[in-house]
């Protein structure tokens, strides 16, 4: 349920004006009996002329135009599916929106998707009549130019950390140096090493296939195949008539022959640090001072204490600094290429905050992954190129079917199974050309 809220509030809060009339779907109110009863009631479908909420696409003229052209070719295509189904059991709505932009780098492309979301009926108790419920837990999205991922991973070695006191515990930004143009850089020039991406971090909400992430991110990264992560049930019981299941199913569409990401190398991951290194510098001195200055003349005892860590803990940070400046540049120096070039695998440990343990596990990597331990990857500049000016283009995109299996409603089973079975996913693949 927590899904399901968190995601109709990102629908719901998105919706900013209206461009369609809406056309309030009343409860059917057909006599029924049973849960039965209404799962073979007739299904109602409307497209996105008659939307639930409502609806505004913002942009350009342009840019309008071209997600309108793209988002009722989805809708055509999801249609044509159906061409020999029988939509039973539900309230079927479709919606179109432009949710904002996706910055790749320096290249920036329209966000922007459809939506069908599909609602069940059931049948009223007190008056034995078919109603709609208000939620939906069946949906079928195809998001154009989506965020891969809405933030990178920390590398080990980045964003919090204490000093030998253990307090206090300095919270980094590790996107750019703190002060007036902070909020500018980050959105225009982050650092390098905030723009990380793990295969967990992929993964989330996407897979919960533990057995087998690699698998699962290299199926996301080449843009073939699907993922799936169960949200009711468990993926690996055994399923018997009467199990619930609830899942989620992702693909990721991209053209072919280019990833989508690429790994790090340990010679960038050094070299990245080396800028983070400034930033860091930069935040920790004014998290610092900003703390002995909130102390003021306040003679209190933990006020002491706190003012005598601080004045420690500033007095400490160069020594480590410098210690992690001249650790990194000693291996770029002395390492070999054939050993720089190897791939970033990394301590991802978030309980490793110490300042002297960060400094000792700096520079370590290992040769596959494990506990605590992940291969680094950034956007591949190869793929995620400059829009020309055609900022709704689909770069890539990411399909989404959410489905249940349920023996009191079959609705959602049966309109993914036709789905699976009739929906033209090439079609889709297509439109990147």
């Amino acid at each position: 349920m927590k899904h399901l809220l968190t995601f109709s509030i990102i629908v719901f809060g998105s919706i900013t004006g209206f461009s369609q009339g809406i056309k309030k779907i009343t409860d059917p109110l057909t006599p029924c009996g049973s849960r039965a009863d209404v799962d073979a009631m007739p299904g109602i479908y409307t497209d996105h002329n008659n939307t639930k909420y409502g609806f505004a696409l913002k942009g350009t003229t342009a840019e309008k135009a071209a997600m309108m052209k793209n988002l009722i070719t989805v809708e055509k295509s999801e249609e044509a599916s159906r061409k020999d189904f029988t939509l039973t059991g539900c309230v079927a709505r479709v919606s179109f929106t432009r949710w904002g932009s996706s910055n790749y780098g320096k290249n920036v492309y329209a966000y922007y998707g459809y939506s069908m979301s599909v609602y069940a009926l059931v049948c009223n108790i007190v008056q034995h009549a078919s109603k709609i419920v208000d939620e939906y837990r069946t949906t079928f999205r195809v998001d154009f130019n989506p965020s891969i991922m809405p933030g990178g991973v920390h590398a080990v070695g980045t964003g919090e950390f204490n000093m030998k006191n253990g307090n206090p515990l300095y919270q980094i930004p590790v996107e750019a140096k703190v002060g007036p143009n902070f909020e500018k850089d980050k959105a225009n020039n982050p650092s390098r090493v905030s723009q990380y991406i793990s295969e967990a971090t992929l993964m989330v909400a996407r897979s919960d296939n533990y057995k087998d992430f690699h698998g699962d991110f290299l199926k996301l990264n080449n843009g073939n195949g699907y993922v799936e992560h169960w949200e009711g049930g468990a993926r690996y019981d055994n399923h018997g008539p009467d199990s619930y299941q609830w899942i989620d199913r992702r693909y990721f569409l991209a053209r072919p022959g280019v990833h989508l990401l690429v790994p790090v190398s340990r010679k960038q991951y050094l070299q990245d640090m080396l800028e983070y290194f400034e930033i860091e510098k930069a935040n920790f001195e004014y998290d610092n001072a900003e703390r002995i200055k909130s102390i003021g003349n306040n003679t209190a005892d933990y006020a002491k204490r706190n003012l005598a860590a601080l004045e420690a803990d500033k007095l400490a940070y160069p020594k480590i600094y410098e210690a992690k400046k001249a650790k990194v540049n000693d291996l770029l120096a002395r390492q070999t290429p054939e050993w720089l070039q190897k791939p970033a695998v990394v301590d991802q440990d978030k309980l490793l905050k110490d300042a002297n343990k960060i400094l000792d596990a700096l520079g370590r990597f290992y040769d596959q992954e494990g506990e605590y331990k992940c291969a680094l990857y950034v956007l591949n500049p190869a793929y995620f190129v400059s829009n020309n000016g055609q900022s709704a283009k689909p770069l890539f995109m990411e399909v989404q079917f959410r489905y249940e299996i349920t023996k009191d409603y079959g609705y959602s089973s049966r309109l993914f199974n036709n789905w699976e079975q009739h929906f033209d996913i090439n079609a889709l693949r297509k439109m990147l050309e």
